[in-house]
């Protein structure tokens, strides 16, 4: 992933204010970890401080708010974690147990539709933001050849399942980032038969996003921490189909898949150890 800039939003009882910072999207897994004392201090050095402070979300890719009045910080940040080649949804969760335990007594809560979530706790239009619904048009060839024979998980921000209406199943990877894009694409673009798809698939991180697509039981299930989209728009585009989103529970969508798709991930203590010491925490 490549580098990105940050939003701070700070929510109190005279409403909000917001400051901005270059090339902050990736600090963000460090900076929280100040705790919210020194995390507000920070804050107000960065320019802005006012509640029209807001940049454009194609190249704002991180944002923190925090709500002093509830105790609440809701963060998102499409960037890996630095020092990890591959950050998976494990490391997420590991960085999240982190930052939980340095701001005791408030709620942490990581937002997959970033900004648009933002929007939508300050009772704020999508369009107070610009750009927030700019995005490729869907393209055919959305199965990429993985790295490996059957491995998806160096590189694909995206792993994508499905069965086909006859029960087939396949495997592709999506490299372009969130998952906004394959759910828009509907199931008349992720129906057609992929080149380079393969009958299984071995994880060996877990991906951002992961998408179930179930043509014979016309279901759509997904996790994602990466989904910057309107969620009224998925009926529109996926009519008469049961839509669930699965937060960051991999695990479920992958038990709805079923064995063809492996997850050797390792364990999550483990994994939190790793991400534990790249902070020295």
């Amino acid at each position: 992933m490549g580098g990105g800039h940050a939003h701070y939003v700070v929510v109190d009882g005279a409403g909000h204010r917001v400051w901005s910072r270059h090339r902050a999207a990736e600090d963000l897994y460090g900076d929280l970890l100040r705790g919210p004392d020194a995390m507000m201090a920070f804050i107000r050095e960065q320019k802005g401080g006012h509640r029209d402070f807001w940049m454009n979300a194609l190249l704002w890719h991180g944002v923190a708010l925090l709500d002093l009045r509830r105790r609440l910080l809701l963060v998102q940040t499409y960037q890996w974690i630095p020092g990890r080649e591959v950050t998976s949804v494990l490391e997420i969760r590991a960085w999240l147990r982190l930052v939980r335990a340095a701001w005791p007594g408030w709620t942490v809560t990581w937002v997959p539709r970033g900004l648009h979530q933002v929007m939508e706790y300050l009772g704020l239009p999508y369009e107070t933001v610009l750009d927030m619904n700019a995005r490729q048009a869907p393209r055919a060839d959305w199965a990429l050849a993985p790295v490996q024979e059957d491995d998806l998980s160096v590189s694909a921000d995206v792993v994508i399942a499905v069965r086909d209406v006859e029960g087939r199943l396949s495997f592709g990877g999506w490299w372009c980032g969130g998952l906004d894009e394959p759910l828009m694409a509907g199931p008349e673009v992720l129906l057609i038969p992929q080149d380079e798809a393969v009958p299984f698939a071995v994880l060996e991180s877990v991906s951002w996003s992961g998408l179930y697509v179930d043509a014979p039981r016309r279901r759509l299930d997904w996790w994602s921490l990466d989904w910057p989209l309107d969620p009224r728009e998925l009926p529109v585009r996926w009519p008469g189909w049961e839509l669930t989103d699965h937060g960051d529970a991999f695990e479920e969508v992958a038990a709805l898949v079923g064995p063809e798709l492996l997850l050797d991930v390792g364990g999550e203590e483990e994994v939190f150890r790793e991400v534990a010491g790249l902070f020295g925490r």
